[in-house]
């Protein structure tokens, strides 16, 4: 008896002592004609964040709770193509892999970060300006405008069928939307706050609730004109919204997909540009601490933690989530990067976010811009800033459409 129970401890101790962390067992890269791509293999799917940073310019990809294969401590390879010069990867800290990329100064046009599965494997693709798109900075990549679009004159439907088009597969491979060859109809939108919660506060007096739901307007009115959608919002006014009535709307509309609109604050004042996040855990102290906020008018108790983190866990729409935040995101940080200057890419993220709980499709939480820096926040007052963040949106929401060959 004694001796089973020394066996049944010393199992327990290695379940309670065994390494959360994922390890990163691979480097490698492939030279494509206008893109470089950049492979770490890891065993499991972990969060991840990515910056870029100046003077030298790099960007760097930090994986959370991972770790580095002995073999890869230190490593370092020369590249010196397109826009990268040298990659370098390391342990930054105990539960953090550091993937350093030395960037030609002005060469890099942008970058996509996915995962991809059996094998699993973080991959990150970094284009590089070409001679085409450097002749074309210059000018709009729109096609030309017709006689009858510049007089305001709608362009007769035409009769030509079009045979349909098959999906791309997502970071994650075909999903269950994609095989069952589902499409996008009935969009919900919802702009954060409301009534007696005004969200976070501008530099210039501007309220998230205020700025969220204009946005969320404008944008109502492009999806339905120009992307031919059924759009419903959780709020049209202002008022106080429980952040479990917007998902029960979103459920109750029954949505293809749901797409919460927000205003980012950050204690440090020089932090601008755009985050986006899909319902997941993370480890990230920066994202909880942007859940907390958000999530404080949360009227659920600590009894009915159990059946919350249920919920995350079963998230079934997953993939589907993480590919339209990935749509929208970079849609929307090229589009004001484009028109009104160099912002920061705060990336796609996994949060745990009361608003995405429980939603009967994929759904994402969009932090646009920020109240708390005085550039965008002055921006945020125009109607042209504001257009244009409605006008991203609907581009990445147009482009993940399509990626279902439905667009």
């Amino acid at each position: 008896m004694l001796l089973i129970l020394i066996i049944v401890t010393l199992k327990l101790s290695a379940i309670q002592t065994a390494d959360p962390r994922a390890e990163i067992s691979g480097l490698r890269f492939h030279q494509h004609p206008n893109f470089l791509r950049i492979v770490l293999d890891i065993n499991h799917i972990r969060e991840f964040y990515s910056a870029e940073l100046k003077n030298p310019e790099r960007f760097y990809l930090d994986v959370f709770q991972a770790k580095l294969s002995p073999a890869l401590a230190g490593k370092s390879l020369e590249i010196n193509s397109g826009c990268v010069r040298t990659l370098r990867i390391a342990q930054k800290n105990p539960s953090t892999v550091r993937l350093t990329v030395e960037l030609e100064p002005g060469k890099k046009k942008q970058q996509k970060i996915f995962y991809l599965k059996n094998p699993s494997r973080l991959v990150l693709d970094l284009y590089h300006q070409t001679q085409d798109s450097t002749r074309a900075s210059g000018s709009s990549s729109s096609p030309p405008t017709s006689a009858r679009e510049k007089q305001g004159v709608a362009s007769p439907p035409t009769t030509e069928e079009k045979p349909p088009q098959p999906p791309v597969p997502s970071s994650s491979g075909y999903t269950l939307v994609r095989q069952l060859g589902l499409g996008v109809k009935r969009i919900v939108l919802d702009p954060g706050h409301g009534g007696s919660d005004p969200g976070c506060l501008g530099v210039n007096g501007l309220k998230e609730k205020d700025v969220a739901l204009d946005i969320a307007l404008r944008l109502k009115k492009i999806l339905e004109t120009e992307g031919h959608f059924e759009v419903l919002l959780t709020r049209d006014r202002d008022i106080t919204l429980p952040l479990e009535k917007r998902t029960a709307l979103a459920n109750k509309y029954r949505a293809d997909l749901f797409i919460s609109i927000h205003l980012n604050a950050s204690p440090r004042k020089n932090r601008s540009g755009v985050e986006t996040f899909y319902l997941n855990f993370s480890p990230d102290p920066a994202v909880n601490e942007l859940a907390a906020r958000e999530n404080a008018s949360s009227t659920k108790n600590i009894r009915e933690i159990k059946l919350i983190v249920e919920k995350i866990m079963k998230n079934t729409k997953y993939d589907e989530s993480r590919e339209l935040a990935e749509k929208i995101h970079y849609n929307l940080y090229r589009h004001l990067k484009q028109h009104f200057g160099p912002r920061d890419n705060l990336g796609v993220k996994g949060g745990p976010f009361w608003v995405l709980i429980g939603t009967e499709m994929p759904a994402v939480l969009v932090e646009a811009s920020h109240l708390s820096n005085a550039k965008e926040a002055k921006a945020l007052k125009t109607d042209m800033y504001r257009e244009s963040i409605a006008r991203g949106i609907f581009r990445g929401i147009i482009e993940y459409v399509k990626s279902l060959g439905k667009g």
